[in-house]
């Protein structure tokens, strides 16, 4: 299963260089956090900022908190992962990348910004919604409004908390789908690559 959730990450690196964004692509993590109601993911694979973006992240920060900023996971990443219930294409910002979450929140202070990305959000495939944490409120990206979003924004403290923009398949229905699962994350991790683009912070 892990050989196969690396393919999806590698098929997605590619087609995202076509479309114009450098990503570089992980098996598992080693250290796995709980993401939802403390179930824990049993497989996963990611994509993250480039080797050459990372390192420039890292010089900027120095030696303090340059390691931080230089791994793969410590990131805004896109990931697929799946446990014996479901299956997950999903945007998520680590907690200690508070130089993504932190840029996130202070672009929908601008209301431009917030109008953009509310429209991103609307231009998703359905079924996605923005979670904090592992707190069960979710904000549904297909209906995203200013006023959703800046409690969303208000709520969030990057540092402390994971953000997920996700959307979820049961495991149920990806058995059905066969190869086409496959195409179904590749294709929901694409639609993430505007909101992806959005959230990183450039030195």
């Amino acid at each position: 299963i892990r050989r196969k959730l690396k393919a999806i990450a590698d098929e997605v690196k590619k087609r995202a260089k076509d479309l114009g964004t450098e990503l570089s692509s992980q098996g598992g993590i080693h250290h796995p956090h709980s993401y939802n109601a403390f179930r824990v993911r049993e497989q996963r694979a990611y994509l993250c900022r480039s080797d050459k973006e990372r390192k420039k992240l890292a010089a900027f920060f120095g030696e303090a908190l340059g390691k931080d900023a230089e791994t793969h996971y410590i990131q805004t990443v896109l990931e697929v992962s799946l446990d014996g219930q479901v299956v997950e294409a999903a945007l998520r910002i680590h907690p200690q990348a508070w130089w993504d979450g932190e840029n996130l929140r202070k672009k929908l202070a601008v209301p431009a910004a917030m109008t953009e990305w509310c429209t991103m959000l609307k231009a998703l495939p359905p079924g996605f919604a923005l979670r904090i944490h592992d707190w069960r409120k979710q904000y549904w990206a297909n209906v995203a409004t200013p006023s959703e979003m800046k409690e969303l924004a208000t709520s969030y403290t990057p540092g402390n908390h994971w953000l997920h923009l996700v959307r979820e398949l049961p495991a149920e229905d990806a058995i059905a789908m066969e190869l086409a699962a496959p195409e179904w994350v590749v294709t929901s991790l694409l639609a993430l690559l505007p909101a992806y683009r959005f959230t990183l912070w450039v030195p």
